[in-house]
């Protein structure tokens, strides 16, 4: 969303709270709100504020709640489905492990961690006890963190799981 765009958004707010910009600078708080969003689609945002704005709130919403509004209407995303992205992002990680990292959706990046742990599976023989585990893993703290709504998914890179492993190179 860009800073022409955040200003309707802007204008949105003002009308459904009058008192949106009264403790600060209308300019900076689109500032503010352009730069939070700056990576996300303006209908995204607009379609995100309507519904907190339907939902008779108060007070004028900040940066945070829209963005609750708009993970909330988002799919979850299955433990197959993300085993589904790590096996496509697998066939060209030897050679290009940061392209693939980077198109991963963000709770299987997470996950995932970096993309030498890509690099480290692509190299290593899917029939070994490592990488075996390592799916393991995935699909039971995956699904655990997504029925959670683990919105960090710090869960899935505690101590225990395999990343130290692959870090270290082991197979």
């Amino acid at each position: 969303m860009n800073l022409k765009e955040t200003g309707r958004i802007m204008k949105m707010i003002k009308a459904a709270y009058p008192n949106f910009d009264k403790n600060g600078s209308a300019k900076d708080i689109a500032a503010l709100w352009a730069w939070r969003f700056k990576e996300t689609d303006f209908r995204t945002v607009l379609e995100a504020v309507g519904a907190y704005i339907d939902g008779d709130h108060a007070f004028a919403p900040t940066v945070g709640q829209i963005k609750a509004v708009i993970r909330a209407a988002q799919p979850k995303l299955s433990a197959a489905d993300g085993w589904a992205e790590i096996a496509r992002a697998l066939k060209d990680s030897l050679a290009n492990a940061e392209a693939e990292f980077n198109k991963l959706s963000p709770p299987v990046r997470a996950y995932v961690k970096s993309p030498q742990t890509l690099r480290s599976l692509a190299g290593c023989d899917m029939a070994s006890r490592f990488f075996t585990d390592y799916q393991a893993q995935f699909f039971a703290r995956f699904a655990a963190a997504q029925a959670d709504e683990t919105e960090d998914f710090a869960a899935l890179n505690s101590p225990g799981n395999n990343r130290e492993r692959l870090e270290s190179g082991e197979d």
